[in-house]
């Protein structure tokens, strides 16, 4: 039970820390299905609800942040980019921050889902999930690919199920990408 206690403090600090981190609860599911306990549930939400409302009374309050953070989006950049623009170019970002592999892996686990481990495919589904949840709420609009951040390791655990062979060539197109993408896109935000 502690480490359910510590558990939902990181959650709640997680949520604290950025809107687009409360869809980890979507992840500390998966990893509650994986492990086939659902004990751990009420002591990691409890901490977390009581760390946000800790903080509620110290004066920062979310639920009344978050509406001023959106409207205040809405004001600059996005007066120039449509919210349809967002729904695919959060995407795209995802993929081009992640590297090539993993449209490669997400292919390859999504026609071979029943072989792949059971953990690396709730996981990975848990992070889709988490991703897709975000890119249709519009709570998370451009700079995806430092806030989706968290959520690109466990989408790559999907590179797993690739044949051996891709493994070493693959490692080097994806540190490859990752230089080439580093000094070569700037953005404006």
């Amino acid at each position: 039970m502690a480490w359910s206690l510590l558990a939902g403090l990181l959650l709640g600090w997680c949520v604290l820390m950025s809107y687009g981190l409360a869809l980890l609860g979507v992840l500390a599911l998966g990893v509650l299905v994986v492990a086939r306990s659902w004990r751990p549930l009420p002591v990691a939400a409890l901490a977390a609800v009581a760390l946000v409302l800790l903080f509620a009374v110290a004066g920062f309050r979310l639920w009344d942040a978050y509406p001023v953070l959106d409207q205040r989006y809405w004001d600059g950049i996005a007066r120039v980019r449509p919210a349809s623009y967002w729904l695919w170019g959060d995407l795209a970002a995802l993929l081009i921050s992640a590297g090539p592999l993993l449209g490669a892996g997400l292919a390859s686990l999504a026609t071979a889902w029943r072989q792949a481990p059971r953990v690396v495919v709730v996981l990975v589904a848990g992070a889709a999930t988490a991703i897709v949840l975000a890119d249709l709420s519009r709570m998370s609009k451009a700079e995806v690919e430092r806030i989706w951040l968290p959520f690109v390791p466990w989408l790559l655990l999907s590179v797993v199920v690739l044949p051996e062979r891709w493994r070493r060539p693959g490692l080097a197109l994806q540190l490859g990408t990752a230089l080439v993408v580093q000094h070569l896109v700037h953005g404006a935000w």
